[in-house]
């Protein structure tokens, strides 16, 4: 015997879906209290637990990074790090810093026995200082492979162009939120025109930050550690 569409209808019951707010809330009232859809309030609350959280890694990361950055200073470290610090980042930098490795190979002379290492700490020293022979005109960037301890929502970089000590050119800020792990941190002003003319200082400092911030550097000491100690910039360069 065959059925009809009618009598199949009408030997099941099919379930209609709420049409209402109060059958919506007898609905959500019957589910286990595990499987009930948080409110709103509740889920607003729970993000403010969390941001509150993140806040405080965020501060414990700031005063460890200070703790270590303390650390770093002592003199028996200091001297040690002359001679027993052979860590080289060069082989170990993301490919997106490869133009900074290109750029340091052909702007820097010969590298033989400098290793890239990271600088001190930027609040430590008014200013860092690099010497720049790039005989090519109209620079208009520079890219530097910032360091960061720990993730800084605040603050920022700065680079001031000098063509001697007292002779000043431009700057340019960029601002530390920017750091990234897999990109070099860009630095943008007007072309200098005779950028190929005469040699360039540039002068690297932070402002308005509240954890230590370096830079990846090109550093070698002389005379086996007891000399002098030398630095090159780890920076990328584009003209106009």
């Amino acid at each position: 015997m065959s059925l009809s569409p009618l009598s199949v209808t009408s030997n099941f019951m099919v379930a209609q879906p709420p049409t209402d707010e109060h059958q919506l809330n007898s609905t959500a009232a019957a589910l286990p209290a595990s499987s009930r859809p948080e409110s709103v309030e509740e889920l607003q609350n729970r993000i403010l637990e969390l941001e509150q959280e993140l806040d405080l890694v965020r501060m414990k990361g700031k005063l460890l990074s200070q703790e270590v950055d303390l650390f770093r200073q002592r003199r028996i470290v200091y001297w040690s790090d002359r001679f027993r610090n052979t860590f080289d980042a060069w082989n170990l930098m993301n490919p997106g810093f490869q133009q900074l490795k290109d750029d340091s190979a052909i702007f820097n002379g010969s590298l033989k026995g400098f290793r890239l290492q990271p600088s001190l700490s930027l609040l430590r020293v008014a200013f860092q200082t690099y010497s720049l022979d790039l005989r090519k005109p109209n620079l208009k960037s520079i890219l530097l492979a910032p360091v960061v301890d720990v993730p800084l929502t605040s603050g920022e970089l700065v680079i001031r162009i000098f063509e001697a000590p007292d002779k000043y050119i431009t700057s340019s800020v960029a601002s530390i939120a920017d750091v990234r792990d897999d990109r070099p941190l860009q630095f943008n002003f007007s072309p200098i025109a005779n950028s190929d003319k005469t040699p360039l200082l540039i002068r690297v400092h932070v402002q308005g930050v509240d954890a230590p911030v370096r830079i990846f550097e090109l550093r070698k000491y002389g005379l086996g550690g007891f000399g002098r100690q030398y630095n090159l910039p780890f920076a990328g360069y584009l003209f106009d």
